[in-house]
């Protein structure tokens, strides 16, 4: 991983002076996206160098951000009604929630007036102190294996002066950064396939556009509406092709709700730039900046990234990922599998047994919310010929009819919420009408039902239904898991899957 260096056993690294580094993933900052995407990094397999810029205190950012979400206001999306887990930010990915399970309050005597009872020894110190251990602790322990492996290579008083990069053709590769040591003032390199801007306010962005003396412009740069929606009938932002996370989009308009909004992966990677991620904060409006500078925010976005980095390093780079075919379903199935959410749900949390077959066949656009005005998916609601109908033809690869002279049915009419679905599910064979002239659109399915109808799109090799047959009524998550084989089968090929 690192070339001409000497790694202590602590898994620190002091460069000497004009030394260089090489490592495949170098991450810069030390911020929550910085200490969530190595962690990520890290879980995946790959190997990082993190180079822990600025002085951030990550516990007291945490505990900053503990006290503010406990004094938050409960606003419900369903008036009398439960709350929805998004609102609360509760719907986190699997590594954050057991982060917060653990994360315990660094002191509570905010909540009581009564004044501390020190001990009869007096050493008030050593009370305060272990509190702050136990916290660093809870982040080092995570981290401890892989330094002990040297996996991971932690320069802790690394601050970034100046990125280093080569240009070809109108495009920027950027390559290497240039580091002075806090303390002694000597100053070393970074050479890195991947550089993840994790600081706290993008410096190495900052000194990439100075150095290239050019405006840096993102691939997607989010936007207010994006966030916002439309405020009387969505429930959730703008959801992208390439939704990478979401966090949790508060106060921007004193009439809009907080609602979940969806990061791209092209709002983190530079017009014609290659080597580089702005991990800390995407490419957006100024008004959206407080959203991303949350810590659960950071917390999605360097995960996310820290994954997407891994995959990148096995493939060559983040080009190489992005050509590969259906590379965001792939990766997006990544992410979903290491239990991080990427369509907001408040109904079906992480430990739903359907969890990861909701998500993807939602991020594919074919079976989503029941209704656009809130966030609940409703799996146990049953599921009719329309619905199924629906989402036959939302599949990647139906083909459409090739004429349009479908006999009319009585029952269903021209504005009829899915007519065209079902002229196109019968004109396709996959649906058949109930008589000559009546589909029945509101006839629940049973499981078997269900079953007949999609078992003849399933690849060869799966011969076993995904639910028991019987004629109970079939289910949203059953619609989702009996979907959910026919979409890996058309769009599982990437060499990024599993």
């Amino acid at each position: 991983m690192a070339s001409g260096l000497s790694v202590r056993q602590s898994g620190t690294l002091r460069p000497a002076h004009r030394e260089t580094v090489f490592c495949k993933t170098l991450v810069v900052g030390n911020s929550v996206a910085a200490y969530t995407a190595t962690l990520a990094i890290l879980q995946a397999g790959g190997q990082v160098c993190w180079a822990q810029a600025g002085t951030l205190d990550l516990v007291a950012t945490l505990n900053r951000q503990q006290r503010s979400q406990q004094a938050e206001s409960r606003f419900s999306w369903r008036q009398g009604r439960r709350i929805s887990p998004w609102e609360e930010a509760t719907v986190m990915s699997q590594s954050q929630q057991t982060f917060w399970t653990n994360w315990q309050p660094q002191s509570t005597l905010a909540a009581s007036k009564t004044p501390p009872q020190l001990p009869p020894s007096g050493k008030s110190s050593a009370v305060a102190a272990a509190p702050r251990k136990n916290k660093d602790s809870q982040f080092r322990r995570a981290i401890a294996p892989y330094l002990q492996n040297q996996q991971l290579i932690l320069i802790p008083r690394g601050l970034p002066i100046r990125v280093l990069y080569s240009q070809q053709r109108g495009k920027r590769r950027v390559h290497q950064v240039v580091f002075q040591d806090a303390t002694t003032r000597q100053r070393f390199q970074i050479h890195a396939r991947l550089i993840l801007d994790a600081t706290a306010d993008a410096l190495l962005q900052k000194d990439l556009a100075e150095a290239s003396e050019a405006t840096l412009i993102p691939e997607h740069r989010l936007t207010v509406d994006e966030a916002i929606a439309d405020l009387r009938r969505e429930a959730r932002g703008r959801v992208f092709p390439d939704s990478i996370a979401i966090v949790m989009a508060s106060g921007l308009d004193k009439r809009s709700k907080p609602r979940p909004l969806s990061v791209p992966l092209r709002s983190l990677i530079l017009q014609e730039t290659e080597g580089f991620l702005n991990v800390s904060m995407p490419g957006c409006e100024p008004r959206l900046r407080p959203i991303f500078a949350h810590p659960r925010a950071q917390w999605a976005l360097g995960e996310a990234a820290g994954q997407i980095a891994a995959k990148a390093a096995q493939v060559g780079s983040i080009d190489a990922l992005r050509t590969a075919p259906n590379w965001s379903w792939s990766l997006q199935q990544t992410l979903v599998r290491q239990g991080i959410p990427v369509f907001a749900f408040d109904d079906v949390t992480l430990k739903d047994p359907d969890f990861e077959a909701i998500q993807m066949v939602a991020i594919a656009d074919v079976v989503r919310t029941a209704r656009r005005r809130d966030l609940s998916f409703r799996p146990e609601t049953p599921v009719t010929k329309a619905v199924l109908a629906s989402a036959l033809t939302r599949l990647p690869k139906q083909t459409p009819p090739s004429s349009s002279d479908a006999a009319p049915l009585a029952d269903v009419t021209a504005n009829h919420w899915a007519e065209q679905a079902i002229q196109t599910a019968i004109a396709n064979h996959t649906l058949t009408p109930e008589q000559a002239t009546t589909f029945e659109p509101s006839k629940v399915l049973t499981q078997r039902q269900l079953w007949q109808v999609v078992q003849p799109l399933y690849p060869l090799h799966i011969t076993t239904p995904p639910f028991g047959l019987s004629d109970a009524p079939a289910r949203r998550r059953h619609l989702s898991r009996s979907l959910y084989p026919i979409l890996q089968s058309q769009l599982g090929n990437s060499q990024l899957g599993n």
